[in-house]
């Protein structure tokens, strides 16, 4: 079989992406991406250069060097997607990602997040943070996520360098997302009044755990579930639901319990607590080879919500950690990237999440992303059809 010549293989992207509106919808969705290079080291358009590393990552590189063998390996795909006629130095990629404006970037991804379509009447967002463990040796960096659980969806994040200032940057992060009519829920770090009101004041409900941080209202809640239990929980004007699951040599049972009438708290400490109508209690109790663990677990919301519907949501929140924050340090390796130069941890952060992300909207769910990514890496065509989604809303 003879080589294919440059006409044919043109021919064969325009049957996936018409190139020309590709690059005019990336142009325009990183319209207010700053390019940081000098105008006398730009051979290469900052364009080209965002598109070979979110590329170069879809398909499996985790790291600069691996951007940079990737994009010289598949010159002839950038060649026929981009125009450019040779890969880029390893040093082209790395001094744009250390000096590359994060917030920049971010900003860019989250605006063409928000503005999917979303179906979900309920929406439930968890809010964790996660550490870069591998970058932060010198630097310590954690970046506090947004996750719509009911789409799977990374609404957006932000930088904090230590893992006490989650609680400060958790209202930024309020602030550039949509949270009008959604269930916010935040792990007992975030229980705090402020955070409560500033939920509040933007038109959210919370669901959010409480622990020792908060003596007062934890020991109430405990004490008062403790006596729920003893009299039955329906005199204690309580509701319960209760679940099981068998799996894998485990055997987990879950009770949640709920109580809406709360005259019995004291109204100095109730009235901390905007909108204060809820306290649930979350029994585990997990049976593995012969070993029995209770944990028992407390929440605070403003919602009147029976067990179940709690009990979804607080479910729910794990989400983030089970697809977003696993998938970084399985699939993507994140923890044990070393690149900590500059900017250059916490833009390919956006990137390996912008890449998971769009992944994950090509599977339509959240199983198959590692196998996804060896597809992209053998083959071009599923590549760009990835990579088209980035900012057009039809592949």
């Amino acid at each position: 079989m003879g080589k294919r010549s440059s006409k044919d293989a043109y021919a064969e992207i325009d049957q996936i992406i018409d190139r020309e509106a590709f690059v005019e919808c990336v142009t325009a969705g990183f319209k207010e991406v700053y390019d940081p290079r000098t105008s006398d080291n730009n051979s290469y358009s900052l364009i080209s250069l965002l598109v070979m590393i979110l590329c170069a990552i879809i398909a499996g590189a985790n790291a600069i060097t691996q951007i940079h063998e990737y994009v010289e390996i598949k010159i002839d795909l950038f060649r026929r997607l981009l125009g450019v006629d040779q890969a880029p130095s390893y040093s082209v990629f790395w001094w744009l990602l250390t000096r590359l404006n994060p917030k920049q970037l971010h900003d860019a991804f989250t605006n063409w997040l928000q503005s999917l379509p979303n179906d979900i009447k309920e929406r439930i967002i968890a809010i964790d943070g996660k550490r870069l463990r591998g970058a932060s040796c010198k630097q310590p960096m954690h970046l506090v996520a947004a996750w719509e659980t009911g789409r799977g969806l990374l609404l957006g994040q932000v930088k904090t360098r230590k893992k006490s200032n989650e609680i400060t940057a958790i209202p930024e992060l309020l602030n550039t997302i949509d949270v009008h009519g959604a269930t916010i829920t935040i792990d007992a770090a975030g229980c705090q009044t402020e955070l409560v009101d500033r939920i509040r004041d933007l038109g959210g409900n919370y669901i959010i755990a409480l622990k020792g941080n908060q003596r007062t209202l934890h020991d109430e809640a405990q004490n008062f579930f403790s006596q729920a239990k003893d009299v039955g929980y329906s005199e204690a004007e309580c509701t319960v639901s209760t679940s099981s699951e068998k799996g894998h040599g485990r055997i987990e049972e879950r009770k949640v319990v709920v109580t809406n009438q709360l005259a019995w708290l004291d109204a100095e400490v109730k009235d901390r607590w905007r909108d204060l109508n809820s306290l649930i209690e979350v029994t585990s109790r997990r049976e593995m080879e012969g070993k029995v663990s209770e944990e028992k677990r407390y929440y605070i919301s403003n919602l009147i919500l029976g067990p179940q519907q709690i009990g979804n949501a607080v479910r729910g929140h794990w989400g983030i950690e089970n697809h977003l924050h696993w998938s970084m340090d399985v699939v993507f390796l994140e923890d044990a990237q070393q690149a900590a130069t500059g900017h250059a941890a916490e833009n390919l952060a956006i990137f390996r999440r912008m890449a998971h992300h769009l992944i994950k909207a090509d599977l339509g769910g959240t199983r198959g992303v590692a196998k996804s990514r060896r597809q992209a890496a053998w083959n071009d065509d599923h590549a760009i059809h990835i990579l088209s989604k980035v900012f057009m809303e039809k592949v």
